[in-house]
């Protein structure tokens, strides 16, 4: 591959957790048919304990991995408990100004803030929008994988 052909190639960071693991080589297959070359980054229970204990810094892989990617892909894991610091992953995506695809497991409705506000799509596992909202359309699915046209954003109101 040229230098020209590497600078035009479109990358993404798939960013995954324990519990979502299983799920990762279906997306990445997905992204690599849409064109993309993909870094791929587990979010381990360390980066969540330094997130708690006021630590802001990322690891670097997982840093990096967003950094050089044009779309970023999160893999949220059913129970908020296990996400690991997904929120300050995807705070960083959205501070870089990366698009965001947040992939939901299971019945999960409350995300990470930095999705709220962040996120072009979040979607189910297996959802058969994947595709679109790689192609960059935006898509917000329900529980059930019904579109969710209007969606309530928790805002924190400043005085």
């Amino acid at each position: 591959m040229t230098n020209h052909e590497l600078a035009n190639k479109k990358r993404a960071c798939l960013v995954y957790v324990a519990a979502t693991e299983a799920g990762r080589d279906a997306i990445r297959a997905r992204l690599e048919q849409s064109g993309y070359s993909v870094c791929e980054i587990k979010a381990e229970q360390d980066v969540a304990l330094a997130a708690q204990s006021g630590q802001v810094d990322l690891p670097i892989a997982l840093a990096e991995c967003i950094t050089g990617s044009d779309l970023c892909v999160f893999l949220l894991p059913e129970e908020e408990c296990d996400d690991c610091g997904l929120g300050g992953a995807a705070g960083l995506a959205v501070q870089l100004g990366r698009r965001i695809i947040g992939i939901v497991a299971g019945g999960r409705t409350e995300y990470p803030e930095s999705f709220d506000t962040g996120a072009g799509s979040m979607l189910r596992i297996g959802s058969d929008r994947l595709d679109d909202a790689i192609n960059g359309t935006d898509v917000w699915e329900r529980q059930d994988r019904s579109p969710a046209v209007d969606r309530p954003i928790k805002h924190v109101r400043c005085q």
